[in-house]
């Protein structure tokens, strides 16, 4: 036996988990039953103060709720509607019925919060006219009102203190207001004057005992109650406990500081220890079972558990040599025939894999071809258009050569429309716009900038203001004027430089004005391929210069449209960098 063991990794395995892990587990479970008694009971003590702390709490917040409400629907603007509806015994009038929705809008706005109770929620004028909430079950209501107009008489209700909300408990017999033997816990607050001469109306919030047999239902074994101040017993769950003979019964409790109730809980540790008598017996059990089915198992399947792995092992370590033909024999449908399968489908993705990498690594080098080749296109067509611009001055005509010499200034700013640029530099570019959407347009169009010297330099993200030119002509000209305009102003504030491109074209509605500044901020979603380039420059402003960056529009008092642009000022450390990496083109070498 000794040499089986010596000679066998497994079985020196099996030996050793049963002598420093089974073994011990079981000494230690047993002797565990007999210490943590007292901890057992210390932790179920604490978990279910937590838990009665938690539904005192949930019950504290329920009558904050109603008092809130009540306070609410007291002090409301609706005091004037509540004096004159206090004799109001039916509707006879409009005016009666307004007052009335007033007024039934305003309970349940009041008590919307008070919904998880289920409360029956009424009010009660002078001349017993009753207004409830949404959903109210008016028999109810009349039942309850009866039930308590016992102890609320005419007197007490002029006597009573208009800033108290009072609570009752209310006993319900069968048939009063449910199917069932149910009391009501009812919350009362009487709406008077503001001398306090006379009452208004009676506030009523009826709060089911169901609503506290619900909450106290997942508490488990042991009996937990609702108690008075004075510790009278509002209800019980269950209602009939064993516990009163049981000895050593724990008490627990939790008050509700608004009403002066305790939420009480009993239980016995005697119910907790037969519980983990019987865990621990069923444990011993399966822990004894499986311990000599382990050993028999163990030393049965070892030596049929080291060919197969010992084999596995051999043929990942030919593998890892270079042998990528080699693979496990797989044979059944045990775990070593899955484990084979898969470890041959692992060998095969491997394979698939490498041959994936030279594919990706020889489509990487066309790509990468084929991305220089593309840098050449730009910088041919750019090259080429200077050579026409050339023999166009050298033939004299100036006029398309000027043309030509804009096109290739706008495809430049194109090409590097990530780098940075300066507003001297865009009001030049848009001059060039202008002289191609000239022959394109056929407009008398004319471009107006008043750019102050000091801004000159001031740097902006590239073709920042073409799109608000482009919009003027699109939509302002689109009924082309005899005179079209775009005047572009451009000036500086303490906090930031404000940007005017103004038109005399057709102009917009105000509710067209209205619905582009919704969609500028953002309040409305735009339409698919509508207003696109204003929302682009906006992004592209914001993502420059941050969320202060803003534009505007405003209807312009003879005609046209003004797009106001402003961009703050950013301290130099948070200027965004400019990204390097792009076409260098030849500079135009026939300037004259």
């Amino acid at each position: 036996m000794y040499k089986l063991f010596k000679r066998s990794f497994y079985m020196r395995n099996q030996l050793t988990l049963l002598m420093f892990i089974l073994l011990p587990l079981s000494i230690v479970s047993f002797t565990a039953f007999f210490l943590i008694k007292d901890v057992v009971i210390d932790k179920v003590q604490s978990s279910r103060q937590n838990v009665v702390d938690v539904m005192a709490g949930d019950m504290e917040k329920s009558v904050e709720d109603i008092i809130y409400a009540s306070n609410l629907f007291r002090f409301n603007a609706l005091y004037d509607d509540l004096q004159v509806f206090k004799n109001v015994d039916q509707i006879d009038s409009s005016e009666d019925y307004k007052r009335y929705e007033r007024i039934s809008d305003m309970l349940n706005l009041a008590f919307s919060k008070t919904s998880g109770l289920k409360a029956l929620v009424f009010y009660v004028n002078k001349a017993q006219f009753q207004i409830g909430t949404a959903g109210a079950d008016y028999e109810a209501n009349h039942r309850i009102e009866a039930v308590t107009s016992k102890w609320m008489t005419e007197q007490w209700k002029r006597e009573t203190d208009p800033e108290r909300i009072y609570w009752f408990n209310v006993p319900v017999k069968k048939g009063d207001l449910y199917d069932i033997d149910e009391s009501t816990y009812l919350f009362v607050k009487v709406i008077k004057e503001h001398n306090g001469n006379d009452y208004l109306g009676v506030l009523y919030v009826a709060v089911s005992h169901r609503y506290f047999y619900q909450l106290f239902e997942g508490i488990g074994a042991g009996q937990i109650g609702l108690y008075e101040a004075d510790g009278t017993p509002i209800l019980l769950y269950p209602q009939q406990s064993e516990l009163e003979s049981v000895p050593g019964v724990i008490e627990l409790q939790s008050d509700i500081s608004k009403t002066g109730w305790k939420v009480g809980y009993r239980f016995s540790p005697k119910e907790i220890m037969d519980e983990i008598t019987n865990i621990f017996f069923l444990y011993g059990l399966v822990l004894g079972v499986s311990i000599l089915i382990f050993i028999t198992l163990s030393i049965v399947l070892a030596k049929r558990i080291h060919r197969p792995l010992f084999k596995l092992r051999r043929i990942a370590e030919q593998f890892g040599s270079g042998n990528r033909l080699v693979r496990f024999p797989a044979k059944g449908s045990d775990e070593f025939g899955v484990l084979g399968s898969a470890f041959n489908n692992m060998l095969d993705q491997i394979n698939q894999l490498i041959a994936d990498v030279e594919q990706e690594q020889e489509e990487k080098r066309i790509i990468e071809l084929q991305a220089l080749f593309s840098q050449i296109r730009p910088h041919f067509l750019i090259n080429t258009l200077n050579s026409i611009k050339c023999d166009l001055l050298l033939a004299g005509d100036s006029i398309r050569g000027r043309q030509v010499e804009a096109l290739m200034s706008l495809l430049r700013a194109y090409m590097r429309v990530n780098d940075k640029s300066t507003l001297s530099q865009e009001c030049k570019l848009l001059q060039d716009y202008i002289d191609i959407m000239k022959v394109r347009s056929r407009l008398r169009l004319y471009l107006i900038v008043e750019l102050p010297e000091h801004l000159e330099s001031f740097e902006v993200p590239r073709l920042i203001l073409q799109p608000l030119v482009e919009n003027a002509i699109v939509h302002g000209f689109a009924n082309p004027p005899d005179y079209a305009e775009i005047e572009v102003q451009i000036s500086e504030t303490e906090s930031g430089v404000i940007i005017e491109v103004k038109d005399n074209g057709i102009g917009m509605e105000e509710g067209q004005i209205d619905r582009l500044r919704s969609i500028l901020r953002g309040e409305v979603q735009v339409e698919e391929n509508r207003r696109v380039g204003l929302l682009n420059t906006l992004r592209r402003l914001r993502l420059t210069y941050g969320p202060d960056a803003t534009m505007d529009m405003l209807r312009n008092e003879e005609a046209g449209t003004t797009f106001i642009m402003f961009i703050p000022k950013l301290e130099e450390s948070s200027r965004p960098k400019d990204q390097a990496g792009y076409i260098v083109v030849d500079e135009d070498i026939c300037s004259g």
